[in-house]
């Protein structure tokens, strides 16, 4: 029996032998005992002798078990706990092994396998890596000898493993500084620094990379473009950030070279752009209203580097990325005395042994290095937001003086941001750092006071060429626009102009209601209020300016753009309102300065104003946008250069009108309002030598366009066709489409019979979008890219080829009708063609001023007719922004800006 049951079941009598039950995968031993064959066979793959003839295999097998460490680290992290493979890492110090193996071995596999490692341990958040003296001696090890030593090639996505890894540790320093020390430890001796600068022999700053090695290697790549920048940029933000919770590293980066390394690189960046620079439009990116007019792309000389080359953009992101670095350093700084310190490396080794002697040594005659030198401050001014680097820039590069003493006519220095008093081991930094750069001769010694940024501007402003007079007038608008304290008795020479205070008006209505029966109570009035701006005023000069802007171009005035105008123009002036600080009345400052009657810019911008059809495009764009810059200015008045000089109204009706019947019936307080009413609605008379500078200027070129009409007798037809191309081109963010074809389409209306719009979209100094389509706004828009070359890659505009007026339209001047004709056919033998009527030389007079010496030098003025076509039309919507901002002004600011009563 027991025979055959052993013969059916096939085995013994015994009971039946069951399979073992594999352990669970979540069970911790079971994964602690993977985690020890793993690292078991990382221990024998690293003991076996290594053969350098064929080794390849090892590392290839070392880098796969390192790979599957990590992989088990993360499900390690992931699963439930207890996380016994973490604690065996961290008492077995496996990170020590697989560093050391990694270094050895240069191979690129394995230390990417081990970077990815570390940073697994990093992230499991648990036994506390970052806060062990080995792990960060491992890593530290590990990735300044891969990094730094430059021994090791490695290729874009290791390093990024590894700026990522160091990114984190800086991240988790910031979030827990208790685990700074370990990562930072200070051996710096400051004693020893007075004995370096005394014998010269060191650097500025004490380099001690061994102290700090996390924050050498994130400031070295700081410059890197893509997530390696990123990640180092961050990290180092991160760094200065610790600075304000541990003063032995504030002690530490105050005497450590990392100031010098961050100005040195920032000189570095700038040394990079070149001396010479053209901000002339290639013609495959020339904008259309450059494109319609005598705008020349070539420039005299070869050497000068274009703003729009691949080259010279890239260099210039590069110098403005970190520039904004720069700000978000001193931003994330909380240490009193380390931003003490960097402002000091930024002025004394960046402004003055840098950008100062570059704009010193600028000139108007070596192609160009003056629009070169006005052309990166302009962008710095642009990017720039930080008091503190914005107030050292400027009072230097200004000669601004820090003790307020200025001209008795100038308003007081801007008030640097409030700093603490510096330790005095900041302030040995500083006298040291002064020491090492100061010159062998102080004799030879150039300051801002001999010769600064004004003199700059205002020499080029006044130069002969049109480059140089764009870029200055691009950095006036800059400053004026961003900067206007700082332009306020500098660039602009002002004096007091103070408007009465409300409790100042209250008494002068109180004066209008006791002298409103008397017989000389208006000359009462006006001398107790002082010189004033009356609604009756305003109103008279918004007509004149009309008047000009319709006798510019048509006999209608152009409602619809004068409106989008107007909202640009408001947007302007309440942001100022908004932003503008109050006294101790409660006043904001409206209407403080007025400028000073021989200011040197607004001379300047008068000459450049009276040649306005014969000037360059370009030009005249940056031009109107200074001009535009300075009238949407509310602190400064608009007397005698824009609107009437109050103290020379003179009115022809002085006698007060008849009273009417339901005046009887009034309030004393409502005839004494009622009365002031009378009085500030009344209009002074205008003479022409009373009138504004800007209207006596305008007025003379539209009696120059008129000689001009009677040379060119159909020129209101030939505004019109400008004005309607200008408006239908595409704006320069925008891809140019191709034009239509001419085979397809043979015959095209002229541009000469379109007829005059009547509304001129909307243009604005202020802001910009890329749904406008005023002339005026789309070329100051092209103009902005010269001053912006990073984004001049996507500007676009018609070449010119694409846009000749003979490719598509001929007409006829004899009797003012125009014609179309087919391609096939030629024009007539007697009849000119377009392109003769608008190249056709226009000759204009010698420019004088009002005074005999402000006569310039030169004969006569010439430009071809599709040049004038041109300004004409962008000085029509010129004019319409003055419209615009006299009313606004006084819509907005009320009763600070004008006298209702």
């Amino acid at each position: 029996m027991d025979f055959f049951s052993r013969l059916v079941g096939g085995g013994t009598s015994g009971p039946a032998r069951t399979k073992p039950k594999a352990a669970p995968s979540n069970d911790p031993q079971a994964r602690l005992a993977r985690f020890k064959r793993a690292f078991n066979l990382v221990l024998e793959l690293c003991k076996k002798p290594r053969n350098p003839a064929n080794e390849r295999p090892l590392l290839e097998q070392l880098a796969t078990a390192i790979s599957r460490l990590s992989v088990l680290i993360r499900e390690e992290t992931r699963a439930s706990i207890p996380h016994l493979c973490l604690q065996y890492a961290a008492t077995s110090q496996i990170f020590t092994v697989i560093g050391r193996a990694a270094v050895v071995s240069q191979y690129e596999p394995v230390i990417h396998s081990a970077v990815v490692l570390f940073a697994a341990l990093v992230d499991s958040e648990e036994e506390d890596f970052l806060s062990s003296a080995s792990f960060a001696k491992s890593l530290m090890r590990l990735v300044t000898k891969v990094a730094d030593s430059g021994n090791v090639l490695v290729s874009v996505d290791t390093e990024t493993s590894i700026l990522e890894l160091l990114f984190t540790i800086s991240a988790k320093i910031r979030l827990q500084p208790e685990i700074l020390s370990v990562w930072f430890r200070s051996t710096a001796r400051p004693e020893l620094e007075d004995v370096f600068v005394k014998e010269k022999k060191s650097f500025v700053g004490i380099t001690q990379k061994a102290d700090f090695p996390l924050c050498y290697l994130l400031i070295d790549r700081v410059h890197h473009e893509g997530r390696i920048g990123d990640f180092a940029r961050t990290g180092l933000l991160y760094i200065f950030e610790a600075t304000g919770r541990s003063l032995d590293l504030e002690e530490w980066v105050v005497s450590s070279d990392l100031p010098t390394l961050m100005a040195s690189g920032l000189g570095a960046l700038y040394s990079q752009l070149s001396r010479e620079l053209s901000i002339l439009h290639p013609d495959s990116t020339l904008p259309a209203v450059l494109a319609m007019s005598d705008y020349s792309t070539t420039h005299p000389r070869a050497t000068a580097e274009s703003a729009f080359s691949d080259r010279h953009q890239a260099h210039m992101a590069t110098f403005l990325s970190y520039l904004a670095f720069w700000q978000d350093v001193l931003d994330h700084c909380r240490s009193a005395d380390v931003k003490q310190t960097l402002l000091d490396h930024f002025q004394i080794l960046f402004l003055q042994q840098l950008l100062y002697p570059s704009l010193l040594q600028s000139s108007d005659t070596d192609a160009g290095s003056s629009v070169a030198v006005l052309t990166y401050m302009t962008c710095m001014l642009e990017a720039l937001e930080y008091p503190d680097l914005l107030h050292i820039m400027l009072t230097y590069l200004l000669a601004i003086s820090e003790g307020n003493q200025v001209a008795p006519s100038t308003p007081a220095t801007p008030v640097r941001p409030s700093m603490p008093p510096r330790s005095p081991t900041a302030l040995k930094r500083r006298q040291s750092l002064m020491l090492l750069t100061a010159p062998k001769d102080p004799e030879q010694a150039f300051e801002p006071a001999l010769f600064n940024l004004t003199d700059l501007i205002l020499n080029s402003v006044r130069s002969n060429g049109a480059q140089t007079v764009f870029s200055a007038l691009k950095l006036a608008s800059t400053m004026i626009q961003r900067q206007r304290k700082y332009a306020f008795g500098t660039l602009l020479k002002v004096r007091p102009g103070r408007t009465p205070t409300s409790r100042e008006r209250t008494s002068l209505r109180l004066v209008e209601s006791l002298a409103v029966n008397t017989e000389v109570a208006g000359s009462a009035i006006d001398a107790a209020k002082g010189p004033s701006r009356t609604v009756g005023a305003l109103e008279l000069e918004v007509e004149r300016y009309r008047n000009l802007a319709s006798a510019l171009h048509s006999d209608t005035f152009p409602e619809e753009a004068y409106g989008s105008l107007c909202d640009d123009v408001r947007y302007c002036i309440e942001g100022q309102v908004q932003l503008m600080p109050t006294n101790d009345s409660g006043e904001t400052d409206i209407g403080t300065y007025a400028l000073s009657p021989g200011d040197p810019l607004m001379q300047a911008l008068a000459n450049l104003l009276r040649a306005f059809l014969t000037n360059s495009v370009d030009v005249n764009l940056a031009l109107t946008q200074a001009v535009i810059s300075i009238a949407s200015c509310v602190a400064l008045r608009l007397d005698t250069w824009l609107a009437l000089e109050p103290s020379e109204y003179n009115f022809a009706d002085a006698a007060r009108a008849a009273g009417k019947p339901w005046e009887a019936f009034l309030e004393d307080d409502e005839t004494a309002a009622w009365f002031a009413l009378q009085q500030a609605s009344r209009q002074p008379a205008w003479s022409a030598d009373t009138a504004p500078l800007l209207h006596s200027i305008l007025q003379s070129l539209v009696h120059e366009l008129a000689h001009v009409r009677n040379t060119v007798p159909n020129l209101d037809q030939l505004l019109a066709g400008r004005q309607h191309m200008l408006q239908a081109s595409p704006t320069p963010a925008q891809p140019v489409s191709e034009p239509p074809s001419l085979v397809s389409s043979p015959t095209q209306p002229s541009f000469l019979e379109a007829p005059l719009p009547k509304t001129a979209p909307q243009g604005s100094h202020t802001r910009s979008s890329s749904n406008t389509s005023s002339s005026l706004a789309r070329g100051r828009e092209a103009a902005s890219t010269l001053t912006s070359p990073n984004q001049a890659r996507q500007a676009t505009s018609p070449s010119p080829s694409f846009i000749r007026p003979s490719d598509t339209t001929t007409t006829t001047i004899d009797n003012h009708s125009p014609a179309t004709r087919s391609i096939f056919q030629p024009p007539p033998a007697e009849t000119p063609s377009t392109t003769d009527v608008l190249m056709q030389k226009l000759t204009f007079p010698a420019i004088k001023g009002r005074d005999a010496e402000e006569a310039q030098e030169g004969g006569e003025r010439t430009a071809s007719l599709n040049h004038v076509l041109t300004n004409t039309v962008v000085l029509q919507q010129f004019v319409l922004e003055l419209v615009a901002v006299l009313q606004v002004r006084a819509a907005v600011l009320g009763e600070r800006e004008v006298r209702y009563g």
